[in-house]
């Protein structure tokens, strides 16, 4: 089986898939590797997204990437700024090499651009009134998904100060804050609204990246902005239009689906800045998610 992680095989891969359609990179720019490979097909105006850490914890990862597709097309026709799928070449999802990939019209951008707060709020709400009568089917259920995380952590041994009296905490917790959080009115939410996925452009701010969109509470969305370390998150979802729902459960939910992330993140990159972690599992030990 190949190694699903491996950012050089997914570079590879993208670029030999993309070839079979007649889109030739001399010159691929490696532009992310976290959860999924991203990169540019430098010269051609595509970039390739590809499955990587994602499709190591979620089995349903191509179920995912059509969401991300679907909506971003659903969003292009309604006129608002998002990152379009790729007119290169059939979009996806494609299964390749033994790996899940997707093509999308590249767009300049400047990296980590830093937001001012005030500006954010808005946006997002500019973007659930566009999502709002989305047609196609979402997941009913929050992308916390601490089963999936469990059981591929089991794989790796990648638990670290994890017992298992915590790992049955992680589920029940998950499995009931999902409860709450679908319980009132749902709607299409994009699921990882932080500054990251909003994209400062030449044309303005693009909105990227719909693979966690699901039907849920705004709020949700709004806990996403308030807990990022990109900026100011506090006051940017202070910026967002209208009442603020109650932000009890979202923020319970966005803040364990950080904790089970994190722990992968900190299995698959175990040099970079994970060490707030242990810090925070105690946190959730002492005082609940």
């Amino acid at each position: 089986m190949i190694d699903l992680v491996d950012a050089d095989h997914a570079v590879r891969s993208a670029v030999a898939f993309a070839a079979r359609f007649g889109v030739r990179s001399d010159a691929p720019v490696l532009l992310s590797n976290g959860s999924n490979v991203v990169v540019h097909l430098a010269p051609a105006p595509v970039v390739a997204r590809v499955a990587t850490l994602t499709a190591a914890v979620r089995p349903y990862v191509a179920s995912n990437l059509a969401t991300d597709l679907a909506m971003a097309c659903y969003l292009t026709e309604q006129g608002l700024p998002v990152v379009p799928p790729s007119r290169e070449l059939p979009p996806g999802p494609h299964r390749a090499d033994g790996r899940t990939i997707t093509f999308w019209t590249y767009v300049s951008h400047i990296p980590r651009h830093t937001w001012e707060p005030r500006e954010v709020g808005p946006l997002l709400a500019e973007l659930h009134a566009a999502m709002r009568d989305f047609p196609g089917d979402l997941p009913a259920f929050p992308p916390i998904e601490a089963r999936e995380i469990v059981a591929f952590l089991r794989t790796v041994d990648g638990f670290g100060s994890v017992g298992e009296d915590d790992v049955a905490r992680l589920v029940a917790d998950s499995d009931a804050i999902g409860r709450e959080l679908v319980a009132g009115e749902v709607v299409p939410v994009h699921g990882d609204a932080h500054p990251g996925n909003l994209l400062y452009t030449p044309n303005g701010p693009v909105w990227t990246d719909f693979e966690d969109a699901w039907r849920g509470p705004i709020g949700w969305d709004l806990a996403c902005l308030e807990l990022t370390s990109r900026l100011d998150g506090r006051a940017a979802a202070a910026g967002y239009p209208g009442p603020r729902p109650d932000p009890t459960w979202p923020m319970a939910g966005r803040r364990l689906a950080q904790l089970v992330w994190g722990m992968v993140f900190r299995w698959r990159f175990p040099s970079d800045h994970y060490r707030d972690l242990d810090r925070d599992i105690k946190a959730w030990r002492l005082n609940g998610s």
